[in-house]
C-alpha cells in the first residue's frame, strides 16, 4: 500500500520542512558561536591589548605589521579590523584601510565608527557624495551623533549646499552666528533689508529663518540674484555675508535700460519698468503692444505692506483687445475654422503674506469688464 502524505506548495512534506528550518538555524547559530568565540579568544583578547597600546603610542606600522603577521583575515574580530582600518589609515594607505573598514562592517554591521571612518577616508579623497553616503548610513545607526551631524553638515557646507548643511548643523545648536554683513551694500532701505532677514546677528542660524529670508527677498522683486555665504570666525562661530544684485530705477545705465524697454520690440511690445522707488522696494511693470491685431496693456505697481517685508501689496490693469484666428494647425498654411475677439478691461489688488518658512497667505479681488 502506498502513502501519499500532502505536500506543501514547495514539494516537501511539513516535517521535512520543519527539518531543513531547524538545520539553517542551527547553522546560523554555530556562525555566530564561531565568530563569537574568535573575537573572544584568549589568543585574540591578548592581541588586541597588545595592537591597543600600539595605537594609544601612535606606533601605526607596528599595528599594521602585527596585525597582518597574526594573520588579521582568518581572526573574524571587528574590533581588530577597526585597529588596523586606523592604523592604515593614518599611514595614508586609504584603500587598505576601506578595505579593512567594510571587512569589520560585515562582522559588525551596527557600530557606527565603520561608516564614520569610510566617511572620514572619502573626505580625504575629498569625494564628498561618497562621505555624504557614509554619514547617512552612520545617523540611521545614531541619529544623536554629534559628531556625524557636524561632519555631514560640513560635507554639505564644501558643496555648497548651505539648506542641508544647516538641517544637521541645527541638530547639534550650530551655526553660531556673529555678524550680518553685505556685500556689496544695497541701496534698498537697511531697515527694510533687516526686516525681511528672519535670522539675526548673535544667534543661530536655523534652516526656517534661512527659507523665511529667501522668501520674503524674493517678494521683494529687486534682487534677481542672490546668495548666502558663511565665513568661519577663529571663535568658531561664523559672518553671514549677503551678495546680490540690485535692481534700481530703469536699470544700472542707459544702455540696460534700453535693452530692457525695447527687449519685444520685434513683436511690437515695450516693457517700461521701475525698481526699488524710494529705496523702498516699490516697484512698477508693465507691458505696452500695440500689434493691431493683438493690443494689450499690463501693468502693476508692488511694495512692502507698511514697510513690513513680511506682506506685500500688489495693484494691477490690464486692457485688451486681441484678434484671434482658430486654425486646425498651430504651423503652417491651414484654412481659417473661426475668428475670435477677446476684449476685457480690468483692476485687481492682491496682498501676499509671508510669516514663515512654511506657510504663505494671499488675498485678493479683481473687478473685470469683458465682451
Amino acid at each position: 500500500m502506498e502513502c501519499r502524505r500532502q505536500l506543501d506548495p514547495a514539494g516537501c512534506s511539513p516535517a521535512g520542512c520543519a527539518l531543513k528550518r531547524g538545520l539553517a538555524v542551527w547553522i546560523l547559530l554555530a556562525c555566530c558561536c564561531l565568530v563569537s568565540y574568535a573575537q573572544s579568544s584568549p589568543a585574540t583578547q591578548d592581541l588586541l591589548e597588545r595592537i591597543n597600546q600600539l595605537s594609544s603610542r601612535a606606533d601605526w606600522q607596528d599595528v599594521v605589521n602585527l596585525s597582518e603577521a597574526s594573520g588579521i583575515s582568518t581572526l573574524h574580530s571587528a574590533e581588530l579590523d577597526y585597529y588596523y582600518g586606523m592604523a592604515l589609515a593614518r599611514l595614508g594607505r586609504w584603500h587598505e584601510a576601506a578595505r579593512a573598514f567594510q571587512a569589520g562592517i560585515r562582522l559588525n554591521p551596527d557600530d557606527v565608527r565603520f561608516p564614520l571612518e569610510l566617511a572620514g577616508i572619502a573626505f580625504k579623497q575629498k569625494n564628498y557624495s561618497r562621505a555624504a553616503a557614509h554619514l547617512h548610513r552612520a545617523l540611521k545607526l545614531d541619529p544623536d551623533n554629534s559628531y556625524a551631524n557636524e561632519f555631514l553638515a560640513t560635507v554639505y557646507f564644501l558643496q555648497g549646499n548651505l539648506e542641508a548643511a544647516l538641517k544637521y548643523w541645527n541638530r547639534i545648536g550650530k551655526p553660531q552666528i556673529e555678524n550680518v554683513l553685505t556685500d556689496p551694500k544695497p541701496r534698498v532701505d537697511p531697515v527694510l533689508l533687516d526686516r525681511a532677514f528672519a535670522f539675526a546677528p548673535a544667534s543661530t542660524l536655523g534652516l526656517a529663518e534661512l527659507v523665511a529670508t529667501k522668501k520674503r527677498l524674493g517678494a521683494l522683486g529687486i534682487f534677481p540674484t542672490y546668495r548666502f555665504e558663511l565665513a568661519a570666525r577663529e571663535n568658531s562661530k561664523f559672518d553671514v555675508i549677503f551678495r546680490s544684485q540690485e535692481r534700481n530705477g530703469w536699470a544700472s545705465n542707459t544702455l540696460q535700460a534700453l535693452v530692457g524697454v525695447f527687449r519685444g520690440l520685434p513683436y511690437q511690445t515695450v516693457y517700461p519698468e521701475y525698481f526699488n522707488l524710494r529705496n523702498e522696494a516699490i516697484n512698477f511693470e508693465s507691458m505696452v503692444r500695440w500689434d493691431a491685431q493683438k493690443r494689450r496693456l499690463d501693468a502693476s505697481f508692488s511694495g512692502p505692506l507698511h514697510r513690513n517685508p513680511k506682506r506685500r501689496y500688489r495693484l494691477g490693469t490690464d486692457l485688451r483687445n486681441e484678434n484671434w484666428d482658430i486654425r486646425n494647425s498651430f504651423t503652417g498654411p491651414a484654412p481659417v475654422r473661426g475668428a475670435l475677439n477677446l476684449r476685457r478691461e480690468a483692476v485687481n489688488a492682491e496682498i501676499t503674506s509671508f510669516p514663515n518658512d512654511r506657510l504663505t497667505w494671499s488675498t485678493g479681488a479683481e473687478l473685470s469688464h469683458r465682451d
